[in-house]
């Protein structure tokens, strides 16, 4: 303010002292050129009328000179520029400088025209005398004026200044109570900053978590407690060093540089944007440590910094470690008991499916009445040992995930009748009734998964024949249209026993079973109603029950199913059960293994069956381009061309037997096995050895659907049989007089004694070759699989045991692990018992 109040008074005092300077200097130049016009008119009359001649004329010219020289300031001068625009002026001066000009050449001339000339020059003076005296009046009237101008404009101007300075200090108050609000808050913000950055250095410091903060070039420029603890440095010793030198390890210190580098030139990188990141650090001793962190970029005035929060996560990972590792520990026991449990039940499989096709075998042969019992009661109790290995080959397929759902178009009625087929001689045999029917209308072709339905229905169908007897089993079969879609319920009605309300809840769990009201055990491993729920909530549907104790039971399944492409209402001629066909078969037999072939023909021809046989697949495909055949059973491995690929060249070929069923005849029953059997064209499966019941249901199923299709076929005649085991051949039926029993018996063990001792003589060939250490281990497992089959139908359970071994030790290609196992199994062939058949 003092300063403002100094500058104004100085700024008037220096406007008045310029103003009174330049008038004052204006008024004494006009009033001088009057002085200046007298004088050079006194010396013009003194020369005039001086006495003594010659006159003084230098005072004239000097006087001359002087006067005409303020004439020329007054016309040319800049400050006189603005009196000169003004006509009162301008006039009267150049009217007196016209007439001095006009007397410049007697002044410049002889002294006596000067002399001469005096009388007419003081006349010019007389009458230039008012013009001089007119052109000061005026030019002092005019800066009169324009100093009056002048200082009403100087005071304009001073209270101009005198309100802005007014304002200014005004604007300065007002900015001071505002600078003085903004200091108080400004205060109470540090204040509060300083409150906050207080908790802050508590938090920072008693945090888990280190902080670091770093330039872009990576230098230090705070280290927190924890990240001294973590780290084993202290924050003096580490402070405008390197991040890369103190906590990078270095063999990723390059790494770090250069995404310091990125960032220094981009501004950005996918590290700031990528939250938590686990990587290796360093400690002061050395130890590399992992660690997890996250990176943020603050700026700080014109600096950018880098913010960088880490933990120590040794201890979690350690942790994760040990968690991942009992994890996987538990996997594998989980994978292996899986593996064990399938193996097993497969292995279990081998030996049985042998028992129950020789007691086949056997029921066909004369026996007397106890031995009749004795093969029923082993026939039964080996069945229902088959159907306990299926249940818990099924669970075991289903926890490892290798049983998969496989949606394909089914005829439901069709489906429906043959497991009613199935299964009646089973009601009957508890003297019940067995039936099923639509309720609405009936449908025809679906897309759903058959397999595990099939398995299902015959579940239920089952346990409902298994809890009633002298009553009725019903199924009923609805198609349900809900919210645009189909589902397909069916319904297993019983009036048996019926079930508890509390055994409701657990009957869907594994080895869960009831007993009847009346104290009767129902036998069974309760694994049945699990395998049921597993396989309906893999389909997607539901299942449930409803029963009263002695009124009976209803389980019930509903499944979301969708219509086929060539989905109809089934006919009723569709649906009813068809007689079954009698007539002989031409069947051409692929199998390698001279046990199981003779077994499979023995049984053919005792169905009264054409049989004819081939030793490999190659033989099969040639023998099935000569001529149709109704039917071919294909063993799945076998030399030359296994059976997967013979059936695949048999339907891509164009011989007579393209469209022939094909059904697969092998003892690997897994469903990942059968995909890859139907994917190859295979029309159905058979286990081994063959069982007559099943050999009538798949012909029947298969003739039904072949019939239509196959040609026309001229009977087939029964060639003489030829002696070479080699080459393909048909095996004509029996003769229709029946030879005596005896000599059948006889017939029968003699063939069984003459495999018998084949099976010795191509297990000592084996051995023999072996001896030499053959290079082609895929020769090898192929003879161990063939000599493995024989020992199994001839009990030789423990070489057959080291031969299967042996094949997978040489399907690896390792030659380190066939060694051993060739060993293994010529250990177990020298103690293996005599070649005998059960």
């Amino acid at each position: 303010m003092l300063a403002i109040l100094f500058m104004s008074f100085e700024i008037v005092d220096e406007l008045r002292f310029l103003s009174s300077a330049n008038s004052d200097n204006v008024h004494w130049t006009l009033s001088q050129a009057e002085v200046e016009f007298l004088e050079f008119q006194n010396a013009v009359d003194r020369a005039r009328m001086a006495d003594d001649p010659p006159p003084n004329l230098d005072e004239v010219i000097i006087e001359f000179d002087v006067f005409y020289s303020r004439l020329a300031t007054l016309g040319t001068g800049l400050l006189y520029s603005p009196l000169r625009e003004w006509s009162q002026f301008r006039t009267p001066l150049l009217d007196a400088r016209e007439r001095l000009e006009n007397m410049i050449p007697l002044i410049d001339g002889p002294r006596t025209e000067l002399a001469a000339a005096l009388p007419d020059m003081a006349t010019e003076l007389t009458e230039i005398r008012p013009l001089i005296r007119k052109m000061a009046t005026t030019g002092l009237e005019f800066f009169a004026f324009e100093s009056d101008a002048s200082r009403t404009s100087v005071a304009v101007t001073l209270s101009r200044v005198a309100l802005l300075t007014i304002g200014l200090l005004m604007a300065l108050a007002a900015l001071l109570f505002h600078a003085r609000r903004v200091t108080r808050k400004s205060q109470d913000r540090e204040r509060e900053l300083a409150a906050s950055n207080a908790r802050l250095h508590t938090i920072v410091g008693t945090s888990l978590d280190g902080v670091i903060v770093s330039d872009l070039d990576g230098k230090i420029i705070d280290f927190s407690p924890s990240a001294e603890k973590i780290f084993q440095r202290s924050a003096e010793d580490v402070k405008g060093k390197r991040l890369g030198e103190i906590i990078v390890p270095e063999y990723r210190r390059a790494e770090h540089e250069e995404n310091l580098r990125r960032l220094r030139e981009t501004g950005n990188h996918e590290m700031l944007r990528k939250g938590r990141l686990k990587l290796d650090s360093l400690r002061a001793d050395g130890e590399i440590f992992p660690t997890e962190y996250s990176v943020a970029k603050a700026s700080a005035g014109d600096e950018d910094l880098l913010v960088v929060f880490l933990r120590d996560i040794s201890h979690r990972v350690a942790a994760e470690n040990e968690l991942v590792q009992a994890r996987d520990r538990a996997l594998a026991g989980e994978k292996a008991k899986a593996e064990f449990l399938a193996m097993m039940t497969h292995e279990i499989r081998t030996p049985l499916n042998g028992v129950l096709g020789n007691l086949s075998l056997l029921e066909d042969t004369k026996l007397s009445l106890p031995q009749s019992r004795y093969v029923r009661n082993m026939k039964i109790s080996g069945e229902l040992l088959m159907r306990h290995v299926n249940d818990v080959l099924d669970i075991a397929r289903f926890e490892s995930g290798a049983d998969t759902a496989q949606e394909q178009a089914v005829h439901i009625g069709h489906m429906i009748q043959d497991i009613v087929d199935s299964q009646v001689s089973n009601a009957q045999s508890r003297g019940n009734v067995l039936q099923w029917g639509w309720t609405g209308e009936p449908a025809g072709w679906l897309r759903l998964d058959a397999s595990r339905l099939q398995q299902v229905l015959l579940n239920l169908i089952g346990n409902a024949i298994k809890f009633t007897r002298d009553g009725r089993v019903t199924i009923e079969a609805e198609l349900q249209r809900e919210g645009g879609g189909l589902a397909l319920e069916l319904r297993v009605i019983d009036t048996g026993a019926g079930i508890p309300e509390a055994d409701q809840k657990r009957i869907f769990e594994d080895f869960q079973t009831v007993e009847r009201a009346v104290g009767e055990s129902i036998g069974g491993t309760g694994l049945g109603l699990g395998i049921v729920r597993r396989f309906v909530r893999a389909m997607k549907g539901e299942i449930g029950v409803e029963s009263d104790p002695g009124e009976g039971s209803v389980f019930w399944l509903r499944l979301p199913v969708t219509a086929a492409d060539d989905m109809r209402p089934a006919l009723a001629s569709e649906i009813e059960p068809e007689a079954a066909d009698d007539r002989q078969l031409d069947i051409l037999l692929a199998e390698d293994n001279d046990i199981n072939l003779e077994l499979a023909r023995e049984v053919l021809e005792r169905m009264g069956q054409t049989v004819t046989t081939a030793r490999n697949g190659q033989q099969a495909v040639d023998a099935a381009a000569k001529r149709h055949f109704d039917l071919i059973l294909m063993d799945i491995r076998m030399p030359v061309l296994d059976g997967l690929a013979a059936t695949r060249e048999i339907r891509a070929g164009d011989g007579p037997c393209r469209e022939t069923p094909i059904v697969a005849f092998s003892a690997n029953v897994l469903p990942e096995a059968r995909d890859r059997f139907a994917a190859a064209g295979m029309s159905d499966f058979l286990g081994k050895p063959l069982q007559t019941t099943e050999l009538r249901q798949v012909i029947a199923r298969l003739s039904k659907k072949h019939r239509a299709m196959a040609p026309a076929a001229e009977p087939v005649p029964a060639p003489a049989p030829a002696p070479d085991p080699v080459a393909v051949q048909p095996t004509p039926a029996p003769a229709p007089t029946p030879a005596p029993q005896a000599a059948a018996e006889h017939d029968r063990d003699s063939v069984i004694a003459l495999l018998g001792r084949r099976h010795l003589e191509e297990t000592e060939e084996l051995f023999d070759w072996l001896a030499a250490c053959p290079d082609d281990l895929g020769a090898v497992a192929d003879r161990a699989h063939k000599i493995a089959g024989s020992a199994a139908a001839f009990g030789q359970q423990r070489l057959r045991d080291a031969l299967v071994a042996l094949e997978k030790a040489a399907e690896t290609g390792d030659p380190d692990a066939v060694a051993p196992a060739i060993s293994r199994a010529r250990a177990a062939w020298e103690t293996a018992p005599a070649p005998c058949v059960g």
